[in-house]
């Protein structure tokens, strides 16, 4: 599997917006919550984003941002065809690579309680640390390089 991240531009918006809004849908009902279209259009400057592809093919993107000692994940979104590939699993080694490289401590994110990826995330070492009625705060300690 020929994986690799390309750095997000201002042109990838539309397809990072409707990827997470048709991701979300189901999250969103579950829990009573709105979508809002602008909210994530006004987040994405401030976020640092990647494209995820395999070969030519679009796959998905993730959004982070660095605060003071961790890096946060604000948003890893796949295409549905390629969920359950490891392509997720690749995505978080990359972030943990990030976090490294940028002397982050933690690797912090949220993520909804009944969303599977929970489950990917406890398998990489990342704990509870918090919650709300619909979300689950998440985060491990970076690996010493």
């Amino acid at each position: 599997m020929s994986l690799h991240l390309a750095l997000a531009t201002i042109e990838d918006l539309p397809f990072a917006r409707e990827l997470t809004r048709v991701n979300m849908r189901a999250y969103y009902a579950q829990y009573g919550l709105i979508w809002q279209p602008a909210a994530f259009d006004a987040e994405w400057p401030l976020r640092e984003s990647y494209l995820i592809r395999r070969e030519r093919c679009l796959v998905g993107f993730l959004g982070i941002t660095v605060e003071k000692n961790y890096l946060y994940v604000r948003d890893i979104q796949l295409i549905e065809a390629y969920r359950g590939e490891g392509v997720g699993a690749w995505a978080m080694a990359r972030i943990a690579q990030m976090a490294a490289d940028r002397g982050c401590e933690r690797i912090r994110l949220k993520v909804f309680k009944s969303n599977p990826a929970t489950a990917l995330y406890r398998r990489l070492g990342y704990a509870n640390v918090g919650e709300e009625a619909a979300l689950l705060w998440m985060e491990r300690l970076v690996d010493p390089r």
